[in-house]
């Protein structure tokens, strides 16, 4: 079952979080991460050390990902794409450093970021056509940045500062960059309940009494 990333909540809310069979993936373009577990969505949304800045980080301050014709040469987008690339690596490294499971998804998210950043680079440098390039870069790209975009702890500010600019962008992909709207994929979460972990759970639970004949 597919639900959306501003749905996700109100569905954790419903079931019941402490039955071993629910797990989740979570999809954003071609990042898959799967076998999470309903505490780790619990986390997310009530992650108080959410650092805020990433989103601007990735998406708002980086041209390349919005602006229409400052990119129209390969020597114009090679720095950007560059820069970026750098800056995902890093933080990346630094958010699996931490240590925890939910650093470890935002890690592999923002790694996916960087893997498009390489993708991109290396196809300019073959002399690719630069507005088709950078046309699926961003397609590549936007769902990752979505997932920040509607990260619960997000800033309100950031979050619309970040969607004026996605839709501004989405209208460049398609009008100069040779998008199609069908390739704009969202992200979100695939749901599925095992019920034969649950039921393995029930039956080694403490709680079961059995009847011992005397």
């Amino acid at each position: 079952m597919k639900i959306s990333l501003t749905e996700i909540w109100n569905f954790i809310e419903l079931i019941k979080t402490d039955e071993k069979g629910w797990e989740f993936g979570l999809h954003a373009g071609d990042v898959s991460i799967s076998g999470l577990k309903p505490d780790l969505l619990t986390h997310l949304k009530n992650d108080d050390d959410y650092d805020t800045e990433i989103l601007p980080s990735i998406f708002t301050f980086r041209e390349i990902l919005w602006q229409p014709d400052v990119f129209t040469e390969a020597n114009t987008s090679l720095p950007g794409l560059r820069i970026l690339n750098a800056y995902c690596e890093e933080i990346a490294e630094e958010l699996r450093q931490a240590g925890t499971e939910i650093g470890s998804l935002y890690a592999t998210l923002i790694s996916g970021i960087g893997e498009c950043c390489r993708d991109a680079l290396t196809n300019l440098e073959k002399g690719e056509a630069v507005t088709k390039i950078l046309g699926d870069f961003r397609v590549a790209v936007f769902p990752i940045v979505k997932f920040f975009i509607f990260h619960p702890k997000n800033r309100k500010d950031y979050y619309k500062d970040a969607v004026n600019r996605l839709n501004y962008a989405v209208k460049i992909i398609l009008t100069q960059f040779h998008g199609r709207y069908t390739a704009l994929e969202d992200p979100y979460w695939q749901i599925q309940f095992d019920q034969e972990k649950e039921r393995s759970r029930r039956k080694q639970s403490p709680e079961r009494k059995d009847i011992i004949s005397e």
